[in-house]
């Protein structure tokens, strides 16, 4: 098993930051922290999100319904369930750092 950490930065209506580990062999996110100049409410929507996140391969459809499903009861402001699926899935080209 090897660890990956990668980042990314996109730019949608407001910039999204994505730091995150993952299984290069499962490709399976194993921790995730996502910070930008969006907003998010509930505040806790962000926390939910990330913690849900763990546990998801990464791959376009996988992430994008898990965003979608803790986004449901909460509302978002710079971004949309498919921006933030690109940030995240962005991180497989993004800049890979020494864990």
């Amino acid at each position: 098993m090897v660890n990956r950490r990668v980042r990314n930065i996109h730019k949608s209506k407001k910039l999204i930051r994505v730091l995150l580990e993952y299984d290069d062999y499962t490709k399976i996110i194993n921790s995730i922290t996502i910070t930008g100049d969006f907003f998010l409410h509930p505040e806790e929507s962000l926390d939910e999100l990330e913690a849900n996140l763990i546990g998801t391969k990464l791959e376009k459809d996988a992430v994008k319904q898990k965003i979608e499903k803790c986004l449901n009861h909460s509302e978002a402001f710079g971004f949309d369930s498919e921006s933030m699926t690109d940030a995240i899935i962005g991180c497989l080209c993004g800049i890979k750092l020494r864990i």
